[in-house]
């Protein structure tokens, strides 16, 4: 008879930057951010907005299951805070609606390209959520590259190719891939035993670059981590029109 492994849920111990919006009265005086970012959750979130930097308009995020989200831009004080708004009529306004902030991060001046990774936090009763920003630019992540992002609480361990590694929770650095796969074995140890997550390999078209992301078991107490790649392939560039052969040749004489 087989027997599961029951191991113990722990903290996320991903190092989250802080930031409010309370400790913040006067935006006006706050540097202006200006950053570029794509969005994404294990969970596929709807009807999520953020708030543009003059604090009035906003627009709604779309969330993937196995990709990147279009790219977002934000150009104000710290945070960025994202909400969900549900309708609230009066008498006097019966469009009126609520809006109901679920995160909010702040990023450093300097500001740049991010993938915001969002988190359920379960400390509250009401819909929260915390915000990783991993930088996302190509300067951390090249074309031709794989990079790892270890969402769970565990240290992981495995090979990568011909890379031995040790990666703690958060971001590792970017993998070159030689050919079109690396292959990955990956796992975690508990009470003195290595417990396999993961074992295949790992593809990466042309002009592409990837994210491989590990996250918590969706089984609580199982051993086997739940894994999700983004990959981003840069655009191909526009063909040149043909030119018309026919049209630009002149035609034989006749015999």
């Amino acid at each position: 008879m087989k027997s599961s492994i029951l191991i113990p849920l722990l903290t996320l111990s991903l190092a989250f930057p802080t930031g409010g919006i309370d400790a913040q009265e006067s935006p006006e005086e706050e540097p202006t951010i200006e950053a570029k970012f794509t969005v994404y959750s294990l969970k596929r979130l709807k009807e999520l907005e953020f708030l543009h930097g003059d604090r009035k308009e906003s627009s709604e995020l779309e969330f993937f299951s196995s990709a990147r989200s279009p790219i977002y831009e934000y150009k104000g004080p710290n945070p960025i805070i994202f909400f969900r708004e549900t309708p609230a009529p009066t008498d006097e306004d019966p469009n009126a609606v609520s809006r109901t902030k679920v995160a909010e991060i702040s990023l450093p001046e300097e500001g740049g390209e991010f993938l915001f990774i969002f988190f359920p936090d379960y400390s509250g009763d009401i819909e929260q959520y915390r915000v990783y920003p991993l930088d996302d630019s190509k300067s951390e992540l090249p074309t031709g590259s794989i990079r790892l992002f270890n969402a769970t609480p565990y240290q992981l361990e495995g090979v990568f190719g011909q890379n031995k590694i040790n990666l703690a929770p958060g971001p590792s650095k970017a993998y070159r891939v030689s050919g079109n796969s690396m292959s990955l074995g990956l796992g975690f140890r508990y009470e003195d035993k290595f417990h396999m997550s993961y074992n295949g390999p790992v593809e990466l078209e042309r002009k592409s670059r990837g994210l491989f992301m590990i996250f918590p078991p969706f089984v609580k107490g199982s051993a086997i981590l739940q894994t999700r790649y983004l990959r981003e392939s840069e655009p191909e560039p526009e063909q040149e029109q043909e030119l018309n052969v026919a049209s630009e040749t002149p035609p034989s004489a006749a015999p």
